[in-house]
């Protein structure tokens, strides 16, 4: 090999050395956040469905039982208008709710409840919905705990229970991001 053909043998790996470093740094770089569906967030877990074809749609959710016998309470639910303009709170219980008693929750030290509006049952559940700031939820995540309950059935005592709020804000916020909002 003459000395020109080292020389650009030699040129050709410099050239090529920086390319290849620069490829390496661009893979090495952290994918963005991704969500996925079963992720966590505090006391909340990712769901999500797809809707149309290259379309998802995602909420946090917690489902609540009884701990003496694992009996369904409620499922809550945190998700985002269509929009990105505006959070809601939904609360699937079982079938049979007496209405009149509502479902509601409240800080433990908290004299002022959140009250969710009834808006339809099927033959196994019954939901209802609650529009809460983003400041609210904060302020929820501040509180010790929560207590929440409704009545089963008129003939029933209520069913009250605890709950967690924690990292709906933080997931609400992923969610958002995952959005594009």
């Amino acid at each position: 090999m003459n000395l020109l053909s080292k020389f650009a043998a030699g040129m050709v790996l410099a050239l090529t050395l920086p390319l290849g470093a620069l490829a390496q740094e661009t893979a090495a770089e952290p994918e963005a956040d991704r969500i996925a569906n079963g992720q966590k967030f505090g006391a909340w877990t990712v769901t999500c469905e797809a809707i149309a074809v290259n379309e998802t749609a995602c909420v946090l959710s917690q489902r609540l039982v009884r701990s003496s016998d694992n009996a369904f309470l409620a499922e809550l639910l945190a998700f985002w208008s269509g929009d990105g303009s505006q959070t809601y709170f939904a609360a699937r219980v079982p079938n049979g709710v007496f209405f009149p008693s509502g479902f509601a929750f409240r800080a433990d030290e908290a004299e002022e409840r959140k009250d969710f509006a009834w808006q339809s049952c099927s033959r196994e559940i019954c939901e209802a919905l609650l529009t809460l700031s983003m400041e609210e939820i904060e302020a929820l995540e501040g509180a010790e705990s929560l207590i929440a309950g409704y009545r089963p059935n008129l003939a029933l005592q209520p069913a009250v229970f605890r709950l967690s709020i924690d990292g709906a804000v933080e997931g609400l916020t992923a969610l958002k991001t995952l959005s594009g909002e």
